[in-house]
């Protein structure tokens, strides 16, 4: 099963990355029921290893944490184009996701080894910028004071499943971050 852990993003945060959207020059839009930071991704999940993962979460005790964004940002994944709400990666935050990556390992699942960089993807693209589009996209980049925080209070396992739309996203299980 193609799954992962995240963040749900409350309502009202939501609606602010939403109205960033329009400002966004590049990509197609992620559907507002989409955003989410995630802690862990899985691309083939065996059930067993998901049935793991849920007592080890179910059993999980850690604070609810606040998550600020600092801006807009973007990278690239191979030959393809992100724009993101970029996270900041507090104590609290990298100790949560170091948990679950943890747990993850011990339920058997494989996870990438790369680096955790926090972040809320507001578009996608099959592409790189270039010529006037990059020099758009740069110009929409960078700091926001306007764009408010929240305090994550669980974890979601969701499944996704790939349309000709892009993904479906299904929540699972939920699991209270309370300390």
């Amino acid at each position: 099963m193609r799954a992962f852990l995240a963040l749900d993003i409350p309502d009202d945060v939501a609606a602010a990355l939403i109205r960033l959207q329009s400002g966004i020059p590049f990509g197609r839009p992620v559907p507002e029921e989409n955003l989410h930071l995630t802690l862990a991704f899985f691309e083939d999940a065996p059930d067993h290893g998901l049935e793991a993962l849920h007592e080890m979460l179910s059993a999980l005790r850690m604070p609810p944490v606040e998550i600020r964004f600092t801006g807009l940002d973007s990278f690239t994944e191979a030959e393809r184009g992100l724009v993101f709400a970029d996270v900041v990666r507090s104590n609290a935050l990298q100790a949560l996701h170091d948990r679950i990556a943890s747990l993850c390992r011990q339920a058997g699942l494989d996870l990438p080894r790369r680096r955790f960089r926090p972040h809320v993807t507001l578009m996608r693209a099959n592409r790189r910028p270039d010529g006037a589009g990059r020099d758009r996209l740069a110009a929409s980049l960078g700091a926001r004071a306007d764009l408010p925080g929240f305090t994550a209070r669980a974890v979601t396992l969701y499944r996704s499943t790939l349309g000709p739309r892009g993904a479906i996203h299904e929540p699972l299980a939920a699991y209270p971050l309370s300390g």
